[in-house]
């Protein structure tokens, strides 16, 4: 693996983090200096970015009433006492 491929492939591994904020203020400008210059990675990159928003859209959150949470308790309680 020549230097360019290993870059690429410790990039590619960030993506998630970067996505997700967690990446460090040091790491930040290294890994979207590369991005920029790596069209392979940018490529990458915005796929994750597309698929972390769709599954953001889709995974909305949605009040359930009181009434369904306690039943499903329940239910699951029943299963376990019978083990």
């Amino acid at each position: 693996m020549n230097h360019r491929d290993n870059m690429c492939f410790k990039v590619v591994g960030k993506i998630p983090q970067y996505l997700d904020g967690e990446m460090s203020e040091f790491e930040i400008p290294i890994f979207l200096e590369h991005v920029e210059q790596c069209h392979k990675c940018l490529e990458k990159y915005e796929i994750e970015k597309t698929f972390k928003e769709v599954l953001r859209q889709k995974c909305e959150r949605k009040a359930v009433n009181a009434q369904l949470v306690n039943s499903i308790k329940n239910k699951i309680s029943m299963l376990l006492a019978k083990g």
